[in-house]
């Protein structure tokens, strides 16, 4: 435990951050309007099962299957909820492209769209995560001795063939894959949000209000980019060696565990989430006087 105290300690972290987040989206009511602040919600709810698994996993005297499922599913649902996020993001901020007046009337329609799917966006972020861990709960099952610490079960040279193939295809089903592909996927909305501010940027209305608020949202997939590339990485050599440090598999999984905290503070740096707690403030201390 005491090898593991970087890791409690940004998960900690973490959970206190998201836990702040489920909190003003409830106290505040207009944070809570529209699907961006909803699916905001959804990605922290993801996060924090992510980081209780992370948090569990550092204790050894607890169930490391269970833990180490909450950290798979969370951080699965954690990807898919991000990639949903960024590709609202793209729905909304395209509509700017179109320099006609008339044309900004389909910013209704497309959020109409946006929650008509949230439904669906819900079943896909949390069912698909549901039913990809019954590959891990099975193996778990199968093979009852755990084969590192933090509940990671890489391979280990003595390792039968079909065991070490079994978690290389759980490690690509519930993580390589799918964060390879919300990367690319982020990268290349980026790049075209960038061009097209670049060509309106003499639209200097549209271009100061539209960056700025870009620039606010867009500060998700950054943090996501930053905190999970160590581990990928660290995923992606498991595959073709036998045994990972302890130094670099705490380092890892201290930057995936930072996740929630950043997040937390994205959110906070948010301009409305600003203005509403500066006002209900200002509200409390007018009564006071």
């Amino acid at each position: 435990m005491t090898n593991n105290i970087g890791i409690i300690s940004s998960a900690t972290l973490s959970l206190i951050g998201q836990m702040i987040i489920v909190v003003l989206f409830f106290y505040f009511t207009k944070l809570r309007n529209g699907l961006i602040p909803r699916i905001i919600l959804y990605l922290t709810i993801g996060g924090i099962i992510q980081t209780i698994g992370i948090l569990g996993s550092s204790f050894d005297e607890l169930n490391c299957t269970l833990f180490g499922l909450f950290r798979l599913y969370g951080g699965l649902s954690s990807i898919i909820w991000s990639s949903i996020l960024i590709y609202s993001i793209k729905q909304l901020f395209m509509v700017f492209n179109n320099q006609n007046s008339s044309e900004f009337m389909d910013i209704r329609e497309i959020l109409k769209k946006l929650v008509k799917l949230e439904s669906k966006f819900c079943l896909y972020s949390f069912g698909l995560p549901l039913i990809l861990i019954t590959y891990p709960l099975i193996t778990a099952l199968l093979y009852q001795q755990k084969n590192s610490q933090l509940c990671l079960f890489y391979n280990i040279q003595t390792d039968p063939l079909l065991q070490k193939m079994q978690l290389n295809i759980q490690k690509l089903i519930l993580w390589i894959i799918p964060i390879s592909l919300y990367l690319i996927y982020s990268l290349s909305i980026l790049n075209r949000i960038k061009h097209v501010l670049k060509d309106n940027e003499e639209n200097q209305e549209i271009y100061i209000e539209v960056r700025k608020l870009i620039k606010q949202i867009l500060l998700f997939p950054m943090i996501t980019f930053i905190c999970t590339l160590s581990f990928t990485v660290e995923d992606i050599q498991s595959l073709f060696v036998s045994q990972i440090g302890l130094t670099q598999t705490s380092i890892s999984l201290a930057f995936l565990s930072f996740w929630g905290f950043l997040n937390c503070l994205a959110y906070l740096s948010q301009d409305s989430v600003r203005l509403e707690i500066r006002s209900r403030k200002m509200s409390e201390e007018q009564q006071d006087m």
